[in-house]
């Protein structure tokens, strides 16, 4: 109990409106950045989870603390702080990097992600952000896998009356919620409400790692093994196969899908005649090059020739695509591009990482304060002519019911908080 209260007191008074972190190359060991000052109110937690290797910054000196995290982020750092071995065997076994697939598949071998919301799903729903009520579960899943000592049901009950929302959060998730709000490694709001679907953020993501380590060590948890998946061996060394070379080939180089709608056809129909025209290969566009910016602005400008500046793409322009849904207007025309470039069936992920934008990238920009939103693809990540050389170029449709091909952005715009906080980056890589 006193160690319950100590991580009660370290607790409160930290909001926690929560989200993740990169997994970019590891800092020093005493990382230091210009966002994440000595008055952060997440200072400590940051520096020494990052110390411990198991959070890292951006490469250029900042944390950003505020961004969103993804489950797949979020999996890769629970991984680290917990499964370390496990996660180690598991690439050298497998042959493969510290990845988001990998932590997935850590956290999967320990039932981790049992109950969340991308339990059992394709490997790209990892890419969406992670909710309140599922770090929530993610944390219950590795108190018990770890097993560690969890809340009394009078304590419990004392948790429930103090979250004002309680009847806003999902019966199957309520208690994790509760057992982590008992044990104090998450708290509420700062009106008392927990948040249940809000996203949290990198700083949070540092902050409950931090109290969930130190609540596991110091009240008898350890790590469970697991059985770490192994090729089975032959049993005759003699007669062992040589390994088979490999059978992917690159696939043939092509012009790449005629993006124009012919004669009687809508965004739909010439999608529906593109989309079964292309194949999807990991990582190659669907012209069959190798997925580069370069390859990615050479068909982009082959799609400006078929579908020039100023082309009819109306708010009435409908598509629905495989992976981002039925859209309509500047949207359409976003998931049209990407579907075009990169095959309808090519892996999609969501994040908030503004720093990580690359071409082909899709951005559904809103902007709170003013009610403004629109979609559009970074075309290159060079500035247009006449543009400082901070800007990208962008490719959009429904710009006064026209195609606009050349657009700018200006990234110092996802700075502003009325903007960062609703914005969204629909990526293929």
């Amino acid at each position: 109990m006193k160690n319950i209260m100590k991580i009660r007191l370290v607790a409160l008074g930290l909001l926690l409106a929560m989200t993740v972190a990169s997994i970019g190359p590891m800092l020093a060991a005493t990382p230091s950045f210009s966002d994440v000052p000595t008055s952060h109110w997440a200072y400590q937690q940051i520096s020494e989870m990052t110390s411990e290797g198991i959070i890292t910054g951006y490469g250029n000196g900042k944390y950003e603390p505020q961004n969103s995290v993804s489950y797949g982020a979020f999996s890769v750092l629970v991984a680290r702080a917990f499964y370390a071995e496990d996660m180690a065997e598991y690439m050298r076994t497998n042959n493969v990097s510290a990845s988001t697939k990998t932590g997935v598949a850590i956290l999967n071998l320990h039932d981790v992600l049992a109950g969340t919301r991308i339990e059992g799903k394709p490997d790209y729903e990892a890419g969406n952000m992670l909710t309140r009520d599922d770090m929530s579960i993610i944390m219950y899943n590795v108190l018990r896998d770890t097993g560690s000592p969890l809340p009394s049901d009078f304590e419990m009950s004392s948790a429930q009356g103090a979250i004002k929302d309680l009847s806003s959060i999902d019966a199957s998730r309520r208690t994790a919620v509760t057992a982590c709000y008992s044990l104090g490694l998450l708290t509420g709001r700062s009106d008392g409400t927990f948040g249940p679907t809000a996203n949290m953020n990198r700083a949070q993501a540092a902050v409950v790692l931090s109290r969930l380590r130190i609540y596991i060590r110091e009240n008898g948890g350890s790590t469970s093994p697991v059985e770490i998946p192994t090729q089975k061996p032959v049993e005759n060394p003699v007669e062992q196969p040589k390994p088979e070379e490999s059978t992917v080939t690159a696939p043939e180089v092509t012009d790449g899908p005629l993006f124009k709608m012919l004669d009687g056809e809508n965004a739909q129909q010439m999608m529906d005649r593109i989309n079964a025209s292309t194949t999807y290969q990991e990582g190659y566009l669907t012209n069959g090059k190798p997925i580069t910016e370069e390859n990615i602005k050479e068909l982009l400008a082959k799609f400006e020739e078929t579908m020039p500046h100023g082309t009819t793409w109306t708010e009435s322009f409908l598509y629905t695509s495989p992976k981002f849904g039925s859209v309509h207007a500047c949207s359409a025309f976003g998931a049209a591009i990407s579907d075009a470039l990169f095959d309808e069936t090519a892996p999609l992920s969501r994040h908030q990482n503004f720093s990580q934008l690359k071409a082909g990238d899709v951005v559904w920009m809103k902007n709170t304060a003013t009610g403004y939103y629109h979609a559009f693809v970074i075309a290159s990540l060079d500035p247009p002519r006449g543009r400082p050389s901070t800007y990208h170029t962008t490719y959009e449709g429904n710009v006064s019911g026209k195609v606009y091909w050349g657009g700018a952005l200006d990234p110092s715009v996802f700075n502003l908080p009325e903007v960062a906080s609703d914005t969204w980056i629909y990526s293929r890589y």
